[in-house]
C-alpha cells in the first residue's frame, strides 16, 4: 500500500498544480487571443492577396439623357493579368454592369490584340467593330469610350485603331481614325468627373 501511495502521490501533485491550477483558465484565454489574432491574420492576407490578383479599370458607356446621349466613367474590377488594356477592351464590348448605360460596340466584335509602342496604344478589333448603325454622335461616343478608356493607363497617350491588322479611314463614315486620336471630354456628361 506505501508503494501504491508513493507512485500516486506525485501524479496527485501534477495534477493539482496543472490540471487544477488557476493558470489553465489563463492558458485557454491566451489560446483564444492567439487564435483570433490568426483569424485576423488570415483576413489581412486574404484582403492583400485580392488586392494585388485584382485592379480596377475605368470603361467609358453611353448614357441617355432628355438633352443627348454622353459618355460616363463605370469602375469595373478585373482579375490582373498580363494585358490589361486588352482585357479593358474586351470589358468595353461585354457592355456596362449598371443596366442605365449602353455600350455601342458590337458584341460580337473581337480584340485582335493592344499594343503599346511610344505611348500610343494599338487596340486592333475584327471587322465586325464597323457594323455599325450610328450617326456621327453615335460614332463619336464609340470613339471616345475606346480612346477615354485606353488613355486611363498611365503608359497611354493616344490610341491608333486598327481593323484586322490595318488602319482604317473610319468606323462609320463620320470621323478620321487613319491618325492616333486622344482624349475626348467634351463627350462626357456634364458634372462627371472628368478625372474619372
Amino acid at each position: 500500500m506505501k508503494k501504491l501511495f508513493l507512485i500516486l502521490l506525485p501524479l496527485i501533485l501534477l495534477l493539482s498544480v496543472f490540471g487544477c491550477a488557476p493558470g489553465t483558465k489563463d492558458l485557454s484565454s491566451k489560446n483564444q487571443d492567439l487564435q483570433k489574432k490568426v483569424s485576423d491574420l488570415e483576413q489581412q492576407l486574404k484582403t492583400i492577396k485580392e488586392l494585388v490578383e485584382n485592379e480596377q479599370i475605368t470603361l467609358y458607356f453611353v448614357k441617355e439623357t432628355s438633352a443627348d446621349f454622353y459618355l460616363v466613367p463605370e469602375l469595373r474590377t478585373v482579375h490582373r493579368q498580363s494585358d490589361m488594356p486588352k482585357l479593358a477592351m474586351e470589358e468595353l464590348i461585354k457592355g456596362p454592369s449598371d443596366k442605365s448605360l449602353e455600350g455601342l460596340i458590337p458584341e460580337d466584335t473581337k480584340v485582335n490584340s493592344v499594343k503599346v509602342k511610344d505611348y500610343i496604344a494599338y487596340p486592333d478589333f475584327s471587322k465586325e467593330i464597323t457594323r455599325l448603325s450610328v450617326g456621327g454622335k453615335g460614332e463619336a461616343l464609340i470613339l471616345a469610350s475606346i480612346a477615354n478608356t485606353l488613355i486611363k493607363f498611365p503608359e497611354i497617350e493616344k490610341v491608333q485603331i486598327l481593323i484586322d491588322g490595318q488602319q482604317a479611314e473610319t468606323l462609320a463614315g463620320h470621323y478620321d481614325i487613319s491618325k492616333p486620336i486622344g482624349r475626348n471630354d467634351t463627350v462626357l456628361l456634364p458634372n462627371t468627373n472628368t478625372g474619372a
